[in-house]
């Protein structure tokens, strides 16, 4: 990771009070060998999120989200620290402005950390709001204090800007998180920032896998249709456990090399599109949900003395020479083809042998 910039605030607000914007911090040196490690922790820390929402900024109503015309401003003119500044307080005050809202009337406050950097071959703009927590350290005489400290891995709220897919064109560029205060879910981030088109990654997830289905049926690939969504689901499981997000081009990939050849003419290149249809709005970018992904490709039931667990696409009828089968007159599951040493497991169990 390349740091160039970063800006630290302190915003004060308690409950139902109007927010305050310290005058203390400002721009931070990057050099400083911790403050790398923050920036990244803070990163990998929204990465294991599985409830961030994306979209693009609301460029409809530019007046009424000045952030957006201040971020346009940043990339067009020198990247200074100074205007790094300029921009990091413009979304401050946005934000304490969305925080004073009545749908926010229990946020509270915190460090406001915007971040400029690159990483790999994209580059982002990072703002998240930390809090401090309390520690236990020894002190010269090792006796125990008690100090705070910046908690990197719980994030209240944070908004990254994928400034390279923002340069690029692309539909869906920005990733929210909201937090949980008093039981509702606020989302003073992204309307600080005018994020529009935002999408539930656990919608993105459960609508791609539907327009899966959907695209090889009406495209006569019903022979198809099962392995392409076990390698659309295994290629979304892969990159939520590298912290990666899915995109629309690698899926489309995926869909072309399961194209029989008599139909390769007329619908390579073609799924792309009609995921991000009007029915379907899959973002280009989104990140997969994991419970999504198990809710769809795996059946778990239990009951007082066994439980299941097994791959959705192991299932059939009686007769279909599946896995496991389903008998639903005598109501009984066959499972069938058990590795040898299942088959051993179970006669040992059979004889009242230890494993």
């Amino acid at each position: 990771m390349e740091l160039k910039h970063l800006v630290i605030r302190e915003l004060h607000k308690e409950e139902d009070q109007a927010t305050v914007i310290s005058e203390r911090g400002g721009n931070v040196n990057t050099q400083h060998p911790v403050v790398p490690d923050m920036v990244l922790a803070l990163n990998n820390a929204l990465a294991r999120r599985s409830t961030l929402t994306h979209g693009s900024f609301n460029k409809e109503n530019r007046d009424g989200y000045p952030f957006i015309q201040g971020f346009e401003n940043y990339l067009s003119e020198e990247q200074s620290p100074a205007n790094f500044l300029k921009l990091a307080d413009l979304g401050i005050a946005q934000l304490a402005a969305a925080m004073d809202a009545p749908s926010s009337r229990n946020a509270t406050g915190g460090y406001i950390i915007f971040a400029h950097y690159q990483q790999e071959r994209y580059e982002f703009l990072l703002v998240a709001l930390v809090r401090n927590r309390s520690a236990i350290s020894l002190n010269d005489q090792l006796s125990p204090t008690e100090v705070n400290e910046v908690d990197l891995d719980k994030l209240h709220q944070a908004a990254k800007i994928n400034i390279t897919s923002y340069q690029k064109g692309k539909d869906s560029y920005l990733s929210f998180m909201g937090t949980k205060e008093k039981g509702d879910v606020t989302h003073y981030f992204s309307n600080a920032f005018g994020c529009t088109d935002v999408m539930p990654s656990k919608k993105s997830t459960g609508d791609l896998i539907r327009a899966t289905r959907d695209f090889c049926t009406q495209n006569g690939m019903y022979d198809e249709r099962e392995q392409v969504v076990e390698d659309v689901v295994s290629y979304l499981s892969r990159q939520r456990s590298e912290k990666n997000t899915a995109n629309l081009p690698d899926i489309e990939q995926i869909f072309d090399q399961h194209i029989p050849t008599e139909k390769t003419e007329e619908i390579t290149g073609k799924f792309g599109r009609f995921a991000n249809s009007e029915k379907y709005q899959v973002s280009q970018e989104f990140q997969p949900h994991t419970h999504t992904l198990n809710a769809l490709t795996k059946l778990k039931a239990k009951a007082d003395n066994w439980q299941l667990d097994f791959a959705k696409r192991s299932l059939g009828p009686l007769g279909s020479g599946s896995e496991i089968e389903f008998d639903e007159e005598k109501q009984v599951l066959l499972i069938r083809r058990l590795p040898s040493r299942v088959v051993e497991q179970i006669k040992r169990t059979l004889k009242g042998e230890e494993e």
